[in-house]
């Protein structure tokens, strides 16, 4: 069911005319993670990547707070299940706020917990969508290798198979590959041993970008752009083919997500070599970041753009996002056309952006 807590129109006005609430954001609830990725942007060697995560009481302050529009959040990390109550956050969510969707991105390291959390929120609140982003970007032997966890793909097959095989229309694994220096030269072997030997069949791709301690070699990105294209054209055939599907075809969030997707994909390639601006970005109006620490930013991107301290003002979000600091960061967004390839931010770009709603609708009847 859409819109189950809160009030369609005013969701709708929020979109597309005030854009003054978060419909949308990403939660990295923890920096910490037992994986050490070569391509990763956080700094494990920094004392202070660690310090300052916000409790479990203090989330609970915060998702009363979190505006009437919110439809998604996407908890990520570090790795998310690295916290013992990542259960217990993603409760709080549904509780207090009208989120409709669960995104989760994981290294799949921690099965048992992931399998734990599936079926108990699928229990208490079978309405909301749960979508598990996988990272798996190699071969079993390169993946554990970059990854630097042993065993990792086996457990990460595990899980999927696992999550596939409780067949509930709102629970959505999906395999999660990050095209990098890493993986470029070999991605289309990747891809066939996947669908072929693992017969994985939701599947996504994303870019590697520059981000934090991450930088990428100069020499690789027209590599690492190639594989991207070819990997994204495959995956979009694949889809009208029905050999892969990544939501639940039979909702109307399902098949507008499948449609962005697809739209972001291309406009990740149209500006990957060559940025430039095509939409206006709505970072900090409707899509916004909390850092493990709670601080709000309206990106990933954006790291000198501080819109505020939860802990500064109440675990209040609202009381962050209309103050001044938030107000100059959304002008100034609009004011240089910012522009970039977080598939996050993009998504909702789509969403809110007119030109693209004939697209969008048309993917509910065709």
């Amino acid at each position: 069911m859409i819109f189950k807590k809160t009030n369609f129109a005013r969701v709708l006005n929020n979109i597309y005319f005030t854009k003054n609430e978060p419909v949308s954001l990403v939660h990295f609830v923890t920096n910490r993670c037992n994986a050490r990725c070569s391509f990763c942007f956080i700094d494990f060697d920094n004392p202070n990547t660690f310090k300052g995560e916000l409790s479990l009481n203090e989330i609970d302050d915060l998702t009363k707070n979190l505006g009437k529009s919110l439809l998604n959040v996407n908890f990520t990390g570090g790795e998310p299940f690295a916290r013992k109550d990542m259960l217990d956050i993603a409760k709080l969510y549904i509780k207090n706020s009208t989120i409709q969707s669960i995104y989760i991105t994981t290294n799949a390291s921690l099965p048992d917990r992931i399998e734990k959390f599936a079926k108990e929120i699928a229990s208490n609140d079978s309405s909301i969508e749960q979508s598990f982003q996988i990272s798996i970007d190699d071969l079993p032997e390169r993946h554990n290798k970059v990854r630097k966890i042993k065993n990792l793909f086996d457990k990460c097959m595990d899980t999927y198979k696992f999550l596939k095989e409780l067949n509930i229309s709102n629970i959505n694994p999906v395999v999660n590959i990050t095209v990098s220096q890493e993986n470029c030269d070999n991605i289309e072997e990747i891809y066939k041993y996947f669908t072929e030997s693992c017969k994985i069949d939701s599947l996504k791709a994303c870019i590697v970008r520059d981000e934090g301690i991450y930088k990428t070699p100069t020499d690789k990105t027209k590599k690492i752009y190639d594989a991207y294209v070819w990997l994204t054209n495959k995956i979009n055939s694949d889809i009208k083919n029905d050999k892969v599907s990544n939501y639940n075809k039979n909702s109307i969030q399902g098949k507008i997500h499948q449609k962005k997707d697809i739209l972001s994909y291309e406009m990740v390639k149209e500006t990957y070599l060559k940025p430039k601006f095509i939409s206006r970005c709505h970072a900090g109006g409707l899509f916004g970041i909390i850092t493990g620490d709670g601080k709000v930013f309206p990106c990933e991107i954006l790291e000198k753009n501080l819109m505020g301290d939860l802990r500064e003002n109440q675990m209040n979000l609202m009381k962050i996002w209309k103050n001044n600091l938030s107000k100059e960061t959304r002008k100034f967004i609009k004011k240089t056309n910012c522009n970039c390839t977080y598939e996050c931010a993009l998504s909702y770009n789509i969403l809110g952006n007119w030109r693209y709603q004939p697209s969008l609708l048309s993917s509910l009847f065709f």
